[in-house]
């Protein structure tokens, strides 16, 4: 969900877009002393309003934007804009509290990792982190500078070289020395983990929305973050890094590889003369001989299981000329 705030007929008023459609709301914010914080909220010399809702008991005059949807004034620490759970031991200490983002926060106790895992969210004291030397890294991860470890929703992880971890995209880690590919827990926990990749992590690179890379490898991958079971990942065969390049104007599983066009990691058999296989205009692609008319198609898949995706299959426009084609040209078949 987006938020602006905006000034219309004399009144303060707040734009929220999401889930395909757009609604907006007057707000009490007083138009002379009002301002925007950004990440939803808004406030004035009096009130502080988070997606145009008055937060009540809110302080304005202490109320400070942190990290991650993490807010706080000199009373009380928010998330996303309602008073924050605290840890059982006791309410947040508003004045020591900091948010590494969304998920690592930290007061005058230690730091506390916040996570959604088996339909709801837990809090819990992240072991030996330090607030003074740590940051949060992305997704689940979080680092402590001083000593040296990475953390994964809060526990350590092991056998990782946590001071050259870093995400590459939302499917990859690596660190010194190893690529790991990164596996989610479905839509009931937010749990990531690490799985070793045989590449070499120091030419390791992101291609697309569906394929990567080493200086000798092309790899595939298709992941749905709500469905676990769902993570398939697989080198490539015959293909070269250097013969290989991603075609997302036709379609983000749509890849050249020297003489073939690959559709998600499979040839694409349908094609004359890959290439100078090609987009032309929407739905429509060309290569040296024909023009091609993309249809979305289900397809199954087979890899470490059985899968179907919809992709894009191309079938000849029967006397159609590559060169002078257009659109408008199909609709007097």
């Amino acid at each position: 969900m987006s938020t602006r705030y905006f000034v219309r007929n004399g009144v303060v008023a707040c734009e929220l877009t999401g889930y395909g459609r757009t609604i907006e709301i007057d707000t009490t914010l007083d138009l002379a002393s009002w301002r925007d914080l950004g990440d939803g909220y808004a406030v004035d010399a009096r009130t502080v309003v988070r997606a145009g809702e008055t937060i009540d008991d809110a302080d304005a005059s202490t109320f400070t934007l942190l990290r991650g949807g993490w807010a706080k004034d000199a009373n009380t620490v928010y998330n996303d804009g309602a008073p924050a759970d605290a840890p059982d031991d006791g309410p947040w200490d508003p004045a020591s509290f900091v948010a590494f983002g969304a998920r690592y926060i930290a007061d005058r106790r230690g730091v506390f990792c916040w996570r959604y895992g088996y339909d709801c969210y837990e809090l819990s004291l992240v072991d030996g982190a330090a607030a003074t030397s740590f940051e949060e890294i992305g997704l689940t991860f979080g680092r402590d500078c001083a000593s040296g470890v990475l953390y994964n929703n809060g526990v350590v992880e092991p056998q990782i070289d946590a001071p050259t971890f870093e995400l590459r995209g939302r499917w990859f880690a690596v660190d010194r020395t190893t690529v790991h590919h990164l596996c989610y827990g479905g839509k009931h926990t937010d749990t990531v983990s690490l799985a070793r990749l045989d590449a070499d992590a120091s030419t390791f690179i992101i291609l697309g929305e569906h394929y990567a890379a080493d200086a000798r490898t092309v790899f595939y991958f298709l992941n749905d973050d709500g469905d676990a079971d769902l993570a398939e990942l697989r080198a490539l065969p015959d293909v070269v890094p250097s013969d290989f390049e991603s075609l997302p104007a036709i379609d983000p599983g749509y890849a050249r590889a020297g003489d073939r066009i690959l559709n998600h990691g499979e040839v694409e058999r349908g094609i004359a003369d890959a290439r100078t296989f090609t987009a032309l205009a929407p739905g429509f692609c060309r290569d040296a001989q024909h023009v091609y008319r993309m249809t979305r198609t289900l397809r199954e898949f087979a890899g470490a299981q059985t899968y179907s995706v919809e992709v894009l299959v191309p079938a000849v426009v029967a006397g159609a000329d590559p060169e002078h084609f257009t659109p408008s040209d199909s609709e007097r078949e």
